[in-house]
């Protein structure tokens, strides 16, 4: 069974404008160990430079001590004074990187030999031993080049990268990451090139796939069925630098739903992975990413026609079990679907005339309009022309909407309004506050659910029942 190594707090740091607290890593690696990700990697502060150890050394802590089934790994430069400050971490693992290749030998390393490289290597690694490092994987950065014969030197040959990988294995490394730094790696070349690495040694290869071109993910999943590879690198939502690495998610729902293979993960709780991070980050989900609420909602009218039949003819019924926590939406627009008007009248009544006038109606205020029509439009227009008020909550539970609102609360005259305003602006869904007079204390602007999909008024009103008066939500057309 393959081996899921997490990255998400090393290797997604380095994606451009992306930081985590001492809080976020505290929360994203019980995260990360509650859905049973075996590793998890994390980088190594430097105090010279303004940082805290306890930042990330106390998600080390909570990883270790608390989840038997993961460890965390830190990643560290091939020194001896790196490898000393991980050890300071308490971790089961250390990870040292080091790029043999011509072009960062050339440069980056001011010309180093190659013999100079494997030396640097294995005293590393003897170090690592001797501190007590369980699982010690040297990652030979920019490994792909070797397979890249466009962009390798002259220099770099197997026989060399063969010296390079058995002194390693000699050394007492227990993997070996072979990372397509520049990703760079076709399909077509990569599994070829694992392929070569395992035949070369005899401890299990680890393998990094970085996504310039797009080819991370299907190079990470047929990497992962060679034999002697038994780790595979991931980030949630694939973050890392430049265009990142293989999305965790990503790589786990085909191994578990279209290959049929285990990860030892829990698969039903990718979506709830990803809501803490969210949650925790205030990065959303792109629009194109498999767990985006985009995936969710449907706007085509013969598409919402099947879906509300049986949703399984358009969104794979693996996705439907596991990810469609909120369940399936449509948007209500000018290709909207009879169907779903006749599902917001469960319950009721209606005769098909009217339910065909009140499609009709959506269609053409969204064709006026350009745009699509909101949750409360549609409330009104059923009103308008059936007399039936139905409820927004029936509305939101079926029609997709803005997921923003303002919450207006009014507080008891006794109510000590900052102690109110200093916990809910620590709510990571509140995106502004207003103190106001008047009638209304206080307006949020805030998601009309929180990161795991509780509506965030029964949040207020159950948390500060004591305080409140009344609470009116209008949500955001």
């Amino acid at each position: 069974m393959v081996v899921i190594l997490d990255t998400t707090l090393r290797e997604g740091e380095l994606q451009p404008g992306v930081y985590f607290t001492r809080e976020s890593r505290i929360a994203l690696g019980r995260a990360l160990a509650e859905v049973g990700t075996p590793r998890i990697e994390v980088p190594i502060i430097y105090p010279s430079r303004g940082g805290k150890i306890e930042d990330v050394k106390d998600a080390v802590t909570e990883i270790e001590q608390n989840y038997t089934a993961s460890i965390a790994v830190l990643h560290a430069r091939v020194l001896k004074e790196d490898i000393e400050l991980a050890n300071s971490y308490d971790a089961t693992g250390c990870a040292i990187y080091m790029a043999p290749t011509g072009l960062h030998r050339r440069e980056k390393f001011h010309g180093m030999e190659r013999q100079k490289i494997i030396e640097r290597f294995v005293s590393a690694l003897e170090f690592m031993k001797s501190c007590g490092f369980t699982y010690r994987r040297a990652s030979v950065e920019d490994a792909s080049r070797f397979a890249l014969p466009e962009e390798k030197s002259e220099e770099d040959t197997q026989e060399f990268l063969h010296n390079l990988l058995n002194a390693i294995q000699d050394a007492g490394a227990t993997h070996i990451s072979i990372p397509d730094t520049i990703g760079m790696l076709p399909l077509t070349r990569c599994i070829p090139f694992v392929k070569s690495v395992t035949a070369m040694v005899d401890i299990p290869i680890a393998c990094h796939f970085h996504n310039d071109y797009g080819n991370a993910l299907a190079n990470a999943i047929q990497a992962s069925m060679i034999p002697g590879v038994e780790e595979i690198n991931v980030s949630i939502m694939g973050l890392g630098t430049r265009n990142g690495i293989t999305d965790h998610y990503e790589f786990v729902a085909n191994l578990e739903d279209l290959y049929g293979i285990s990860t030892g993960e829990k698969r039903e709780k990718m979506r709830w992975l990803y809501n803490i991070f969210i949650e925790e980050t205030g990065i959303p989900s792109p629009l194109t990413h498999p767990l985006s609420p985009q995936c969710f909602v449907e706007k085509a009218g013969t598409h919402q026609s099947q879906v509300v039949k049986d949703p399984t003819g358009y969104i794979p019924r693996m996705k439907l079990k596991y990810d469609a926590i909120d369940g399936v939406r449509f948007e209500a627009g000018q290709l909207m679907s009879k169907q779903v008007v006749t599902k917001l009248f469960d319950g009721h009544n209606i005769h098909q005339e009217k339910i065909i006038d009140i499609t009709n109606t959506i269609a053409a205020r969204s064709a006026l309009r350009k745009r699509e029509i909101s949750p409360w439009e549609v409330k009104d227009i059923i009103h308008a022309k059936s007399g039936i008020d139905l409820p927004i909550e029936t509305i939101n539970k079926v029609i997709r909407g803005s997921d923003l609102a303002y919450i207006m609360l009014s507080l008891k005259p006794q109510v000590s309004t900052p102690e109110l305003l200093k916990e809910v602006m620590q709510w990571k869904e509140v995106e502004r506050i207003d103190e106001v007079y008047g009638d209304v204390d206080v307006i949020l602007l805030s998601r009309i659910n929180d990161f795991e999909g509780n509506a965030v008024v029964d949040k207020i009103r159950h948390r500060f029942k004591d305080m409140l008066i009344k609470t009116v939500t209008l949500p955001i057309e």
